[in-house]
């Protein structure tokens, strides 16, 4: 048999050889020439992801760095540690939900659609991981959003999981599968909008259209009613289906006529969807509440800027969130944000509210000053607490003996004053004591909480607080100020925080075979069976690895006033409505 090339054989002279040779080297060169970059510094919402080389990264490299960092190969060993949970999740829970890392099982908590696959799919394509995402993209056409009679899928998970991720995913791809099977699933979500206010209940079944109140029937969280809009206004964009618009302006107008009726500007953590009120005195950025402050600013960007009554309402909102929800801790000057009953602080700070600084820092770079809805004081408020809010979340991680941040802690009291005395907790508030500096002439340039800023404390019990709930879950918010944060002030100083964070999970969280959360952050035996728990949740594939990814990058591509992300991290394109629909919608 003749071994040689085809290309030898059908070359009949050594000059043609050599001459076929050069040719196909020049072809080359001018395909490599003429190739787009795989660098380029912003993603364009108008065309596909060009998806870049990957490139594996060396651990002795990034564990062994000389005094300069190496962002390009920390980048990469993110990609590394997502590729072992992913690859943890395909091998042994694919095509559930997600998978229980002890057990290496499969767990089916969310509709059974595969949704560490959904989740992962723009973390993927961020990545360049191109044959995880076309295995990924293949399970896509295969779900069928029909749920057996006595299932019901739960409209905030669903949305912000499934219905951002297939978004997502398409509008960095281009993949029209992707679109179609979004429009599928939101068409058969929009059952939840059928009750008396128009506020969505809390689950549907996606074959009937029979909706569920769940066990608090007919009332509904506030994050629930108001983390959808990103998603469903984007939708309608995409397809003309100008129902999804009005489901969720529905709920914008019960809010905002809702915020107009109280003189703090907030929205309490309970809603009814009968009669589409508030139906308790409980006022929290954290459980329950987080992601509707989130959204109401990012439909602002989402549209270019363009429907001004979102900014006066995150305006409005952030002034009641800046005097009625932040606190300083008695002796170190920690400023922190937690939940009120009848105005009376918890003083907890959950890890769930660690999102609000990178909200805060977002909205203080990007939002305009004007005369009308944001001052130059209001822009400086934003930035103050954000920095302040972001050190303290940090300070959770930092002065852990794992590095790794609690669930909760609780600050304390001051030392003088043991009661929840009124006195005492207006001396506590944060805009008590920035006033006070401010009528002092502002020195030093920063108010308190922000200027001199505590340093980490090995002490116990010197520290204002104590951790309440000593669980880690993989959970980002920390991690996602820390990369806004780092996007708005340059500040290198957060990416070595989220640096510090990561090498913290890769040393008490990474098992043989995926991932684990962490049952008590002090223990310090990263060994420790006993201190492992057997979830991987899929948010820690679709946020905490991402922004941990986009922190690292040498050129992150995700321009902030070209993309937002929804509060599961995946990012949408800015986009401006057009004409007939700024008339459909009474946008004019």
């Amino acid at each position: 048999m003749n071994r040689r090339p085809l290309l030898s054989r059908l070359i009949k002279s050594r000059a043609a050889r050599v001459g076929t040779l050069v040719a196909v080297f020049l072809l080359l060169v001018l395909i490599l020439w003429s190739s787009p970059s795989t660098t380029r510094p912003y993603i364009s919402p108008d065309k596909p992801i060009v998806i870049p080389a990957f490139r594996k990264a060396d651990p002795k490299t990034y564990q062994n760095e000389t005094d300069t960092p190496n962002w390009e190969y920390r980048r990469d060993a993110v990609k590394d540690a997502f590729l072992h949970a992913y690859s943890a999740y395909e091998e042994n829970a694919f095509p559930a939900d997600e998978y229980w890392p002890l057990t290496k099982a499969a767990r089916q908590n969310f509709n059974g659609w595969g949704v560490s696959v959904v989740d992962s799919l723009d973390t993927m394509l961020l990545m360049g991981l191109d044959e995880e995402f076309r295995r990924g993209l293949k399970h896509v056409q295969s779900i069928s959003f029909d749920l057996e009679e006595d299932h019901y899928a739960h409209f905030f998970e669903t949305t912000i999981r499934y219905l951002g991720g297939l978004l997502s995913a398409y509008a960095l791809s281009k993949e029209p599968v992707l679109l179609r099977k979004a429009d599928e699933l939101g068409n058969k979500l929009l059952h939840v909008f059928n009750t008396p206010s128009g506020l969505p209940t809390y689950s549907v079944n996606t074959r009937s259209g029979k909706t569920s109140g769940g066990s608090s029937h007919p009332r509904v969280l506030l994050a629930e009613i108001g983390s959808c809009q990103l998603e469903y206004r984007y939708l309608a964009h995409l397809t003309g289906n100008g129902d999804y618009f009005r489901a969720v302006e529905k709920v914008n107008a019960i809010l905002q006529i809702n915020q107009n009726q109280r003189s703090d500007a907030l929205w309490a953590s309970h809603w009814e969807t009968e009669n589409g009120t508030q139906t308790n005195a409980h006022l929290s950025v954290g459980a329950w509440a987080d992601s509707a402050y989130e959204y109401i600013l990012k439909q602002y960007l989402q549209t270019s800027k363009s429907e001004k009554r979102f900014k006066r309402m995150h305006v409005r909102s952030t002034r009641g969130v800046l005097d009625t929800l932040l606190y300083l801790s008695p002796t170190r000057n920690l400023l922190y944000v937690t939940d009120t009953v009848s105005d009376i602080p918890t003083r907890k700070l959950e890890h769930l509210s660690c999102f609000y600084p990178g909200l805060l820092a977002l909205a203080g770079q990007i939002l305009d000053s004007d005369n009308t809805f944001m001052t130059e004081r209001d822009k400086n408020l934003h930035r103050w607490s954000a920095e302040g809010l972001a050190h303290t979340c940090w300070v959770m991680y930092g002065e852990s003996p794992s590095g790794l941040g609690p669930e909760e802690a609780i600050f304390d009291y001051p030392p003088t004053d043991h009661s929840s005395s009124s006195s005492a907790r207006r001396d506590m508030r944060w805009m008590h004591n920035l006033q006070e500096w401010e009528q002092n002439g502002s020195p030093g340039g920063k108010p308190p909480g922000v200027a001199n800023l505590a340093s980490l404390m090995t002490n116990i019990n010197h520290r204002d607080y104590r951790v309440r709930t000593s669980s880690y879950l993989l959970r980002p918010e920390t991690i996602e100020s820390m990369y806004l944060m780092w996007k708005t002030t340059g500040d290198p100083i957060w990416r070595e925080r989220g640096w510090e964070i990561f090498k913290a999970i890769e040393k008490y969280c990474r098992l043989s075979v995926g991932y684990s959360s962490v049952a008590d952050v002090s223990v310090t035996n990263p060994k420790s069976p006993t201190n492992k728990l057997n979830d991987m949740p899929s948010y820690a594939l679709a946020e905490t690895w991402k922004y941990l990814y986009l922190l690292f990058s040498p050129e992150d591509p995700m321009s902030l006033d070209k993309w937002v992300f929804n509060t599961e991290a995946h990012p949408l394109p800015v986009f401006e409505w057009n004409e007939a629909e700024r008339k459909e919608y009474r946008l004019l």
